[in-house]
């Protein structure tokens, strides 16, 4: 496996502070042990699949429970090994977090919610997982093993099936309340498959780092087709306006971030610069108001926030943040 030179020299000195202490995947390696600490390569095509070192984690036994009657930002940080809660109403004050959820093994990415608000996240580490959170609950209520292979992607659909990316490159689905997948897929140009988004038909779209594509998963199939857009560097996050059928996309390298009309031309509609590195990306799909985004940038440790048909942040969120690897703006 290959690594992109450019990409590699920048995750190096983001990422000098530490080292995830997960499952090796192939064109990982390990570095060996240091004291208490442990070090291991999990590197894919270009992406920041980082020697992530970090020194034990103090965990806590109990979290108070979060609020689930208003608008919530989920910021997945791998630097915390958690999951950090903030008010999406308080942002442009640049709060701290109001909860935070301990992930077991330390490494998330991707969160989904369900139709009861349960919460899940793909834990990358050494737990291999993606782990379950019921209702405005910080503790752990379940996993789901089978099937998943350093899962990085989150999605889950109106009929409450999850749907995960995983290295090497598959995508699966597990039907509602079940942990075995019902379907996985592969094939079809994949590679490196990350971000996931769902429109309002049920179609699953993909973003690519590894093959710089965007694929689409018509609802109910069994193979993927390449959308050929054009404009992709190495495709990490997506987001989906359903009200206007935007495509939002953020881009492992060229630091932009793309939106497309789907079903229009494979060009972007609209190009916003970003602030070094744009990485996970989440839109607010129920509730007011309705296509509110979040994206975080893994240059600058922030994360941004975006009105709803608007292309230049209102707001800036800092506050408890080192490692935004994951985002997830809804209300459980």
């Amino acid at each position: 496996m290959y690594v992109h030179t450019r990409r590699a020299l920048v995750v190096a000195a983001l990422f000098a502070i530490a080292g995830c202490s997960g499952a090796s995947v192939p064109g990982g390696s390990s570095a060996g042990q240091s004291g208490s600490s442990t070090q291991s390569s999990v590197v894919h095509r270009g992406m920041p699949f980082v020697p992530f070192m970090r020194q034990n984690v103090m965990r806590h036994s109990a979290q108070p429970a979060f609020p689930t009657r208003k608008s919530l930002v989920f910021e997945a940080d791998q630097a915390e090994a958690a999951v950090n809660i903030y008010k999406t109403k308080a942002l442009p004050s640049n709060p701290a977090p109001i909860a935070m959820i301990h992930v077991a093994a330390g490494c998330p990415y991707g969160m989904a919610v369900d139709k009861t608000g349960k919460i899940y996240v793909a834990d990358n580490c050494g737990g291999n997982d993606v782990e379950e959170y019921a209702k405005g609950s910080t503790t752990l209520s379940s996993t789901i093993t089978s099937g998943i292979s350093n899962p990085l992607g989150l999605a889950i659909d109106k009929n409450g099936t999850l749907y995960v990316s995983n290295y090497p490159a598959s995508i699966t689905e597990y039907a509602y309340g079940t942990n075995t997948p019902s379907k996985t897929v592969t094939g079809g140009g994949m590679t490196d498959p990350f971000g996931l988004a769902l429109d309002s038909s049920g179609n699953l779209y993909i973003a690519d780092f590894g093959a710089s594509a965007v694929f689409e998963l018509p609802a109910g199939g069994s193979s993927v087709t390449n959308l050929g857009l054009s404009g992709l560097g190495e495709p990490l996050g997506l987001a989906i306006d359903q009200t206007n059928g935007y495509l939002w996309e953020t881009g492992g390298s060229g630091d932009v971030i793309n939106i497309y009309k789907l079903g229009g031309s494979t060009s972007p509609i609209q190009t916003i610069p970003g602030n070094g590195n744009p990485y996970a990306i989440s839109l607010e799909l129920i509730g007011k108001p309705k296509g509110e985004v979040v994206e975080s940038d893994l240059g600058t440790h922030d994360v941004y926030a975006y009105k709803p048909g608007q292309y230049t942040s209102y707001a800036t969120l800092s506050n408890g943040i080192s490692l935004p690897t994951g985002l997830l703006i809804t209300k459980p």
